[in-house]
């Protein structure tokens, strides 16, 4: 049996959370809870214009107590209508899949 050897090289685990490939699957997951987060808020029985839930995308810390840092996504509910019906019927839970 062979045994592998783990060298940790520094930095190579920065280099992968800043990686193109992992900030666009956490911007795809961001995008689609905003979606199905907005295609549940209605406005007077019809579709509201303004996106209510936003998506943000952004790098965390690059430096801190333990120099770890990761692409952060968040989405929000960004007006107050939004803000009401986020409070009264959990869509960014629901949305995630976290309630199901």
């Amino acid at each position: 049996m062979s045994q592998i050897k783990f060298v940790k090289k520094p930095g190579a685990e920065r280099k992968i959370r800043y990686s193109g490939p992992v900030r666009s699957m956490l911007e795809g997951i961001g995008t689609n809870v905003a979606n199905s987060a907005n295609s549940q808020l209605k406005l007077n029985g019809q579709s509201d214009l303004s996106p209510g839930y936003r998506m943000r995308s952004q790098p965390g810390a690059l430096v801190g107590p333990r120099g770890f840092g990761r692409w952060r996504v968040s989405v929000t509910a960004f007006t107050p209508h939004a803000r009401r019906h986020n409070a009264k019927y959990n869509v960014l839970l629901r949305a995630l899949g976290g309630a199901q």
